[in-house]
């Protein structure tokens, strides 16, 4: 899809989708697959649900962390964080943003270590010894999505109320 059916399936202007491209890292195509639409409106339902920019963009670096040091194989590309978006699953296993399979209930908190999930030249150094531990990670993601969820169940309670109001006073069916 071009950029301004992209516009029109998510009901955003292209301005708003050049801000989001460039605030997530996410390439310019001419053609735009149906990934880049899922993770687009996963990103807009969350901030129309109270979650800060802020938030966002920690939960996709986080995710993104996560991704790298558990060597987990999501394709190859520019898109290769964001192919796996359209997929259904269990999302007690995947992460939300990236919808990339762990393996593990997302709030465990204990990973089998040492696994490799695609083969890869070994690095000089391991994660841990570079400063990053994917448990410690894990442990932040974890944390950082019961903000969210206690962001979404705060203003869920809100949009309900602001949905009903409506109603009394012909602003929409």
């Amino acid at each position: 899809m071009t950029l301004s059916q992209l516009s029109e399936r998510l009901s955003r202007p292209a301005l708003w989708i050049s801000r989001m491209r460039k605030q997530f890292g996410l390439p310019v195509l001419e053609q735009y697959p149906e990934c880049y639409e899922t993770f687009l409106r996963k990103i807009r339902d969350l901030r129309n649900l109270g979650v800060s920019d802020e938030k966002l963009l920690n939960l996709w670096n986080l995710e993104r962390r996560l991704i790298d040091i558990l060597h987990l194989d999501l394709g190859d590309g520019n898109l290769s964080h964001i192919q796996g978006c359209s997929v259904e699953a269990d999302p007690e296993r995947r992460l939300l943003l990236t919808n990339a399979e762990l393996g593990v209930p997302l709030m465990a908190r204990d990973l089998q270590t040492g696994l490799d999930f695609q083969a890869l030249p070994k690095e000089l150094f391991e994660g841990r010894e570079m400063g990053d531990d994917a448990l410690r990670i894990l442990r932040g993601y974890s944390d950082l999505i019961q903000e969210i969820r206690a962001t979404v169940a705060r203003e869920r309670k809100v949009l309900k109320e602001g949905l009903k109001w409506q109603k009394t006073v012909s602003l929409g069916a």
